[in-house]
């Protein structure tokens, strides 16, 4: 099996959900980052994205208010705003730093936000080139990123609409016990 393991399905299909269940037990192995949603009264209202050292993996998130959050990629409702910095700031140095001191790299999720990063794509693509395995989530699209990665060799990619998700889940396991080293 590659040594880059993706999930792919529709939104809130339960993908980072099945990362987190399976990456808890190796967290402190592992680097890289994650999109966490931000409900502000129930409602989704942005994306933020988190370095997996500093913070829990937690793909959703109850919060007061949005303003104490440098870290946001993006605002929903109604005033959306993407802030691609985000990407080169906190996910090129996420990487970075997993690549030097982790053991598994997370990337969760890939999409189109980051496509005017060259930096941010140059370092993923680096990443995915390491004997480190990745493990992640791509966004159900198609752009030239994702396709870039869903054409490697190296690659393996999951869709949940397609496979059943206790599969899947055996899958994942299979893929860190497959790669993983641990200390």
């Amino acid at each position: 099996m590659p040594n880059n393991l993706f999930l792919t399905g529709r939104i809130r299909s339960g993908k980072s959900t099945l990362l987190k269940e399976v990456v808890d037990p190796i967290k402190n192995q592992t680097g890289g980052f994650f999109v966490q949603r931000l409900f502000v009264g129930g409602e989704s209202r942005a994306f933020r994205l988190v370095d997996i050292a500093v913070e829990d993996y937690w793909p959703n998130r109850e919060v007061q208010a949005l303003d104490s959050f440098a870290d946001l990629i993006a605002l929903s409702g109604e005033k959306r705003m993407v802030y691609p910095d985000v990407f080169r700031t906190v996910g090129v140095s996420a990487l970075k730093q997993a690549a030097a001191t982790k053991r598994l790299v997370l990337m969760d999720e890939l999409g189109r936000l980051e496509l005017k990063v060259p930096e941010f794509i140059e370092t993923v693509l680096a990443t995915l080139d390491r004997e480190m395995p990745v493990l992640g989530v791509l966004k159900k699209e198609s752009n030239s990123f994702l396709d870039q990665i869903k054409g490697r060799p190296d690659v393996t990619v999951l869709d949940l609409d397609v496979w059943d998700r206790y599969k899947v889940k055996e899958k994942i396991q299979e893929f860190v016990k497959d790669n993983f080293k641990p200390e």
